[in-house]
């Protein structure tokens, strides 16, 4: 039996009831602490009235707090949706307008962005002390009950939230474990923010095993975040490739860099130069490099033992996962030809809350049409012993003097240019030609050559711009809307 995502803290905390589960700049828990705190949560939101089915908006920092409300809302059966705290009015004013919450948790003092007429506002400050609001009773719900909405970015729409169900959750959790192989005495080291389906999984994968999350912000990624590792003995690190950057010129200045067990990365494309530069600076560190997207969380896993002669890769579907390339009409492709990836399996999630027509286009009919699969909009191939292989998404393939060209073949090129931090390219855009925009202590000039020497001349982007630094998405993305918007 597949069973509900809190079934996972409850195991722990009757496995491990003394283990450090939680550990953040402001206190600890253990497992057996953090599964009382969810009881008297949920005690707390069903005098709200949250009831099986109800939203609960959690608008937070990254904290233990706000793991405890997530967890509680979805052990009344609720649907608990995790936004960033520094979410921008109209933003937040959208998402509450879709996901019609019956209880909005915000930070002290800020107010909401809509009237609060059909939901209750609160602050984590109203949650219940050790005397109050035990609850009582089973999960209300089955596990094919939606547990979470994790809403999509937006870059070219309104964020359309993610419908993600506890067997879902709970499948695709224990299928990365089984490629990770994480431990029990590991310390997952999270600096990304828990809106972001990467950061929040860390949770999940922590609780399977009985590891320690340790639980830091954004404003813990610069010089600091060295001596953060140490103190928390952090030995599993994940990262998107903006954060792997910094830490491998953090490293490359530190006579002994924090030992680190594993590294994991998704979020983008990563480049081989960055896993090569990871594996100088930490020897002793396995890298693993991961694809997926919000609509499935994890598609494919390259293990270390499969990097050096699969250098291109983003390794192979996770178990009982299927990746098919197809062409524009929906048919399979040979191995070797690009093409649309399609996924198949259970953790392909339901589709887009109230959103039938974006649902429709992206979960379409396979085979009998009694299933749905998910045509994810990423284009890429397989080689003939099933290793997947990464081109770019939709937007970011485009023709250059008759030539199709991939910005994610050109941003790997410039990666590998001694000097190249980072290198994000955006495709032509209102009749302005593809420009590369890269970070590091290098010229243009020197860009623009290594280019040549890496790429056919039609690849080459006639605009090339090196940045003090890049910006970033709350994600931790590089955020190519506002570099398709620079002068």
């Amino acid at each position: 039996m597949i069973g509900t995502i809190g079934e996972l803290l409850e195991r722990a905390a009757a496995r491990w009831p003394d283990k450090t589960a939680v550990v953040s700049s402001d206190r600890s828990v253990t497992y057996r602490r953090l599964a009382e705190e969810v009881e008297r949560a949920a005690g707390w939101l069903a005098e709200l009235g949250v009831v099986r089915g109800d939203r609960v908006v959690l608008a937070l920092p990254s904290s233990i707090e706000l793991l405890t409300l997530a967890s509680a809302a979805a052990r009344l059966g609720g649907i608990f949706v995790i936004l960033s705290d520094e979410i921008r009015d109209y933003e937040l004013a959208r998402i509450l307008a879709d996901a019609e919450p019956r209880v909005l948790v915000l930070p002290p003092g800020r107010a909401p962005a809509a009237a609060a007429t059909a939901f209750t506002v609160v602050t984590p400050e109203g949650a219940p002390g050790p005397a109050r609001g035990t609850l009582n009773g089973a999960f209300p719900g089955i596990s094919s009950d939606p547990a979470c909405l994790i809403y999509t970015s937006g870059s070219t729409a309104a964020p359309k939230g993610v419908v993600s169900t506890h067997r879902s959750m709970r499948f695709v959790t224990a299928a990365i474990q089984r490629r990770l192989e994480l431990r029990h005495d590991d310390v997952i080291g999270v600096f990304l923010p828990l809106s972001f389906d990467y950061g929040l999984y860390q949770y999940f994968l922590a609780a399977q095993v009985g590891a320690t999350l340790a639980l830091g912000r954004s404003s813990h990624v610069g010089p600091g975040l060295a001596a953060r590792l140490r103190e928390w003995r952090v030995s599993v690190l994940p990262v998107v490739p903006h954060l792997a950057a910094m830490l491998v010129r953090l490293a490359r200045r530190l006579e002994a860099p924090p030992e680190l067990r594993m590294i994991t990365s998704t979020g983008a494309y990563f480049a081989p130069a960055l896993v090569d530069d990871l594996r100088t600076v930490f020897p002793e560190c396995a890298v693993y490099v991961m694809f997926g997207l919000t609509e499935c969380k994890r598609v494919s896993i390259l293990t270390p033992a499969e990097f050096e002669s699969r250098r291109q890769s983003v390794g192979r579907p996770l178990d009982d996962t299927e990746c098919v390339v197809v062409d524009e009409t929906g048919s399979p492709v040979p191995p070797g030809v690009v093409g649309e990836i399609v996924v198949r399996g259970p953790h392909v999630m339901s589709g887009y809350w109230r959103a039938r027509e974006a649902t429709d286009e992206r979960f379409r009919p396979w085979g009998s049409g009694l299933e749905r699969a998910l045509f994810t909009g990423d284009y890429g191939r397989t080689d003939e012993e099933g290793y997947l292989y990464f081109s770019g998404r939709r937007d970011d393939v485009y023709k250059s003097r008759g030539f199709r060209v991939s910005a994610v073949e050109v941003e790997v090129a410039a990666l590998d240019i001694p000097g190249v931090a980072e290198a994000a390219l955006v495709p032509p855009l209102d009749g302005r030609g593809p420009r590369l925009f890269v970070s590091g202590g290098v010229g243009r000039a020197e860009v623009v050559a290594g280019l040549h020497e890496r790429l056919e001349p039609h690849k080459v982007p006639d605009e090339v711009a090196v940045l003090d630094a890049m910006p970033l998405t709350s994600n931790g993305k590089i955020d190519k809307r506002t570099l398709g918007g620079l002068p």
